[in-house]
């Protein structure tokens, strides 16, 4: 038996105790009411239950979602000393950067986990399976013209993944911003009904108003 259930029961016992026997109430209505409260508090034990149930999986989710992330970023940061195009290092590094910029955003924001759900699945393993077949391939010296076409195209692909990633960024906050600029907007509309402001927001002067 959980402890709830137990810490239920005893209340309830303790309160038919102090009905029927400490307020001499009819023995109907002391055991309908301690009935009533045992019910009341399994209600409430049960939703704090589930409640913490739902913060420990979101916890365990988190964890579970940035520790591929950062594992994934790190074997991607590993390649950047391997591959000798420089142009490729560079998008390497600003991927790497964007990615931990995002990875700090969704600590202080853990509920937008869906959100960056697809970029860990997909955009950042995606990244780390076409540069290990880069780095490959120019290690190998290849000079065919498929390997030449395949390397440009990584190179290329690699542009538009780090736009992505910057995408993903600006994704994360854009919500907040729209919802900061409706804060200011009732803001402003408070200090000119209180006469504070003007309609171009400028500080009206009391004192020269009462002159």
């Amino acid at each position: 038996m959980k402890a709830s259930y137990i810490i239920s029961i005893i209340i309830a016992i303790i309160a038919f105790c102090g009905l029927y026997l400490g307020l001499d109430l009819n023995v109907i209505f002391s055991a309908f009411i301690s009935l009533g409260s045992y019910y009341a508090l399994t209600l409430i034990f049960n939703r704090n239950e589930v409640l913490q149930e739902r913060i420990d999986l979101e916890r365990l989710e988190y964890e579970q979602l940035t520790a591929q992330a950062s594992n994934t970023i790190k074997q991607i940061k590993g390649l950047e000393g391997k591959i000798e195009n420089p142009g490729i290092q560079s998008n390497i590094s600003q991927i790497c950067e964007t990615s931990d910029k995002i990875l700090l955003s969704l600590k202080e924001k853990p509920k937008k986990m869906k959100q960056v759900r697809k970029f860990v699945d997909y955009y950042l393993p995606f990244t780390l399976k076409i540069l290990d077949q880069y780095d490959r391939v120019e290690n190998q010296s290849l000079t065919s013209q498929e390997s030449i076409d395949f390397m440009e195209r990584v190179e290329r692909m690699l542009g538009r993944v780090k736009m992505a990633c910057e995408a993903q960024l600006n994704n994360m906050y854009d919500l907040d911003i729209i919802d900061t600029n409706a804060d200011i907007k009732v803001f402003e509309t408070m200090l000119k009904t209180d006469g504070l402001v003007d309609n171009n927001m400028n500080i009206i002067d009391v004192k020269k108003e009462g002159e």
